[in-house]
C-alpha cells in the first residue's frame, strides 16, 4: 500500500559546498560571520561589564592561520555538541541576535585546510572541540565516485567532535582557527583590506580621536535600538574602529568637514523601524573621494552592515549624491530580515516600504540641497570673477579720490567714472535706481 507520509527525500553533499563556497565567495566575509557570533555570545552574557570582553583576530600568513576569539560566554557542555553539529537550525530566531541560520561557522571550510571550534562556559572544566577536514571535504566533491554520498554521511567522514577535561573552571571563550588557509591573491591576509573591511561591517565603536559625534550618536541610537551595541574588536593586536572623521576629502580635490550631525527616524504605518544620523557637511560641494573608506549612508542591523555604500543610491535623486552624505541608518522592525549574503534585505512588502520611506525622509530633502549648492556655487564663482579687478587698481583710486573729497555729488561722479566698465556693479546701480537718476541729470 502507498504512503503517503514517507518520503524519498535525501539531501546531497553537495549542498554543503552551496553553504559554503557558494555562500560566501567573497573571502573577507567570514570575519564577518565569525564576529556575528561572538557578539551575539557576548549580548547573551548577564554581566554587566562586557566592556572587559574583547573579539579578538589574529592573521598568521605565515602559518596560514587565522584565529577568531572571544572571552564571551561560551557554550556549556550540556548543549555544546548539539549546537556545533547542527547545520541549518539556530536557537537564536526571536532573541535579537544577529545570526539565526545556523550555518555562519561554515564560512570558514571554503578557504582552509582545518577548522577547529573550540569552547567552554564559565564554571566548567570541561572543553568541547569541534574538528573539520576541509581539505577531505574538497576531495570527496572532485571524486566522482562520492558523488551519491549524503550530506550526513559527509559531515560524519568530514568531522569529528571531541572533549577534554583540562581546563581551569575559571573563564569562558569561544575561538575558531582556521589552518592552511588560502584565497585569490592571499586577499585574505591583507592586513589593510582586512581593517578597511572589519572598519566598515563590524559593530565596532567611532574614534574618538577622528570623530567628534561618537558619543552623542551612541547615545541617541542605544536609547532607542533594542540591540545597539559596540563591541571591542582587536585586529593583530589594533582596536578597530568606524572610518568616520571630521574632515572628509572630496572629489573637487579639496575638503570639507562635518560641523554637527542630524538624526532621524524611519516610520512606516505609524510604527518606527528605524533610526539614523547623517553628518552636516560645511559646503557640500562635490561628492566625498571614493578612497575614503566612509561615504554613503549605510545601512545597518545589529550595528553590523547591509549591502554597501551604494545600497541607498536608489533613494537618491540622482545615485551619486549618496556619496556626498556620511551617515547610518540602524533598522529595528522584525519585518526586516537580512538575507544570507547580508547584502540586502528579504524581497517582501516591507521592503519596498522601507526604501521608498528612506527616499522620502532622506534621499529627497538631501537631493534637493545638494543641487541648491551646486546652483549657488558657480554664481558666486562668476560674481567674484566680475569684481576681482576691483581689488586691484580700481579700489585704490576710489580710496585716492574719496580722501581728497569734499563734495559729495562729485564724489559720486568720480566713483561711476571708476566703475562704469564693470557689469556687476552697474546692475547694482540699476537696482537701486541710481545709474539711472546719473545718466538723466543735465550736463
Amino acid at each position: 500500500m502507498y504512503n503517503r507520509n514517507k518520503t524519498n527525500f535525501k539531501a546531497g553533499m553537495y549542498l554543503l559546498e552551496t553553504l559554503t563556497a557558494g555562500m560566501y565567495n567573497e573571502p573577507l566575509a567570514i570575519y564577518r560571520e565569525y564576529i556575528q557570533n561572538s557578539v551575539d555570545s557576548i549580548d547573551l552574557l548577564a554581566d554587566s561589564n562586557k566592556d572587559k570582553i574583547k573579539v579578538k583576530i589574529h592573521l598568521d600568513p605565515f602559518e596560514k592561520r587565522i584565529i577568531i576569539s572571544d572571552n564571551g560566554g561560551g557554550l556549556p557542555v550540556n548543549i555544546a555538541e548539539e549546537v556545533l553539529c547542527t547545520l541549518g537550525s539556530s536557537n537564536k530566531r526571536n532573541r535579537n541576535l544577529r545570526g539565526f541560520r545556523g550555518i555562519g561557522r561554515l564560512g570558514g571550510i571554503a578557504f582552509s585546510d582545518k577548522a577547529t571550534f573550540r569552547t567552554k562556559a564559565h564554571g566548567e572544566t570541561i572543553e568541547s572541540i569541534q574538528e573539520w577536514d576541509c581539505k577531505k571535504f574538497r576531495k570527496y566533491l572532485s571524486d566522482a565516485k562520492k558523488s551519491k554520498m549524503s550530506l550526513v554521511q559527509l559531515i560524519k567522514n568530514i568531522s569529528k567532535f571531541t572533549k577534554t577535561n583540562s581546563k581551569k573552571p575559571e573563564g569562558s571563550y569561544f575561538s575558531v582557527t582556521l589552518d592552511g588557509v588560502t584565497s585569490f591573491r592571499n586577499y585574505i591576509f591583507d592586513l589593510q583590506k582586512v581593517i578597511k573591511y572589519l572598519s566598515q561591517i563590524a559593530p565596532v565603536n567611532f574614534n574618538p580621536k577622528t570623530f567628534s559625534y561618537g558619543n552623542e550618536i551612541n547615545d541617541w541610537l542605544s536609547n532607542n535600538l533594542e540591540n545597539y551595541g559596540t563591541y571591542n574588536i582587536i585586529l593583530n593586536d589594533t582596536p578597530v574602529y568606524k572610518p568616520y572623521q571630521d574632515l572628509i576629502k572630496t572629489n573637487k580635490k579639496g575638503s570639507d568637514k562635518i560641523i554637527g550631525i542630524e538624526k532621524f527616524k524611519i516610520e512606516i504605518k505609524g510604527q518606527t523601524v528605524a533610526y539614523g544620523w547623517y553628518g552636516i557637511r560645511d559646503k557640500l560641494l562635490g561628492g566625498i573621494t571614493r578612497g575614503e573608506d566612509a561615504f554613503g549612508i549605510r545601512v545597518r542591523a545589529g550595528n553590523i552592515l547591509i549591502g554597501d555604500s551604494h545600497l541607498l543610491d536608489g533613494c537618491f535623486r540622482e545615485a551619486r549624491f549618496n556619496s556626498y552624505i556620511v551617515g547610518e541608518i540602524h533598522v529595528n522592525s522584525a519585518e526586516l530580515i537580512p538575507n544570507s549574503r547580508r547584502d540586502d534585505f528579504i524581497d517582501n512588502e516591507f521592503k519596498t516600504l522601507f526604501y521608498n520611506e528612506i527616499e522620502k525622509t532622506v534621499g529627497l530633502p538631501l537631493s534637493k540641497e545638494i543641487r541648491k549648492k551646486s546652483r549657488i556655487q558657480p554664481q558666486r564663482n562668476k560674481t567674484s570673477q566680475d569684481v576681482s579687478p576691483l581689488n586691484k587698481t580700481s579700489i585704490n583710486e576710489v580710496n585716492k579720490k574719496i580722501l581728497n573729497h569734499a563734495n559729495v555729488d562729485k564724489l559720486l561722479e568720480d566713483i561711476l567714472s571708476v566703475f562704469s566698465s564693470n557689469k556687476a556693479f552697474n546692475e547694482i546701480l540699476l537696482k537701486y535706481d541710481i545709474l539711472s537718476n546719473h545718466e538723466n541729470e543735465p550736463t
